[in-house]
């Protein structure tokens, strides 16, 4: 198979995670929340990614925060359990986020719920939506080998518009507006796409 190659082993002390799969990943950053922590960084672990420049995180006297680990930029006026909050996340006025993970600068309207979710970056769910809704752990019809565990995943800018419910194991295409959501009430397992749109007539 190698030929008259040498083949050599070493035994790798240190840690590594596979995080190839939406599962995985998730699990991987919820590992951080740990307590005690089952990871233990050190010094001599180097530090490859720029960190931006940004003020210190924020919790309002009615903000409330468990278990989880906010970054900076991060305001929160509602409530945050057992999740990671990359930089510029903001949780507005009685929105609740639990077991999941938002991208940096993304927004979570008033009275939103974000249960057991994926957002990427720059997106938006306005007032009233709920993500993780419902006791339906249907799998999603489009990628069954991949989301089977209940996380819902949004992409990056997309636009949830008020008052939607969306279920568990869907998948919200990033980019998506308003327009490209023809009900309030998502199902577990669906994907919602962009709707194809006419291209601007020439005047």
């Amino acid at each position: 198979m190698v030929g008259n190659c040498s083949i050599f082993a070493y035994i790798f002390e240190g840690y590594w995670r596979d995080v190839g799969t939406v599962r995985s990943y998730w699990q991987a950053n919820m590992k951080l929340l740990d307590d005690p922590p089952s990871i233990k960084f050190s010094a001599d672990w180097p530090i490859r990614t720029e960190e931006e420049q940004r003020p210190p995180a924020i919790i309002s006297q009615r903000g409330d925060v468990v278990n989880s680990m906010i970054s900076n930029g991060c305001v929160i006026e509602g409530r945050v359990e057992h999740s990671v909050l990359s930089p510029g996340v903001r949780v507005s006025k009685n929105a609740v986020v639990k077991y999941s993970i938002i991208m940096s600068n993304s927004v979570v309207g008033q009275d939103s719920v974000i249960d057991y979710s994926i957002l990427d970056k720059e997106v938006v769910v306005e007032a009233g939506c709920h993500l993780g809704f419902g006791d339906d752990f249907q799998v999603n019809h489009k990628e069954p080998k991949v989301l089977n565990t209940g996380i819902t995943v949004v992409g990056k800018r997309a636009k949830v518009p008020p008052g939607v419910k969306i279920g568990h194991n869907c998948v919200i295409c990033g980019g998506l507006v308003e327009d490209d959501f023809a009900t309030s009430e998502i199902p577990s397992g669906e994907t919602i796409e962009a709707k194809k749109r006419r291209p601007a007539r020439r005047v």
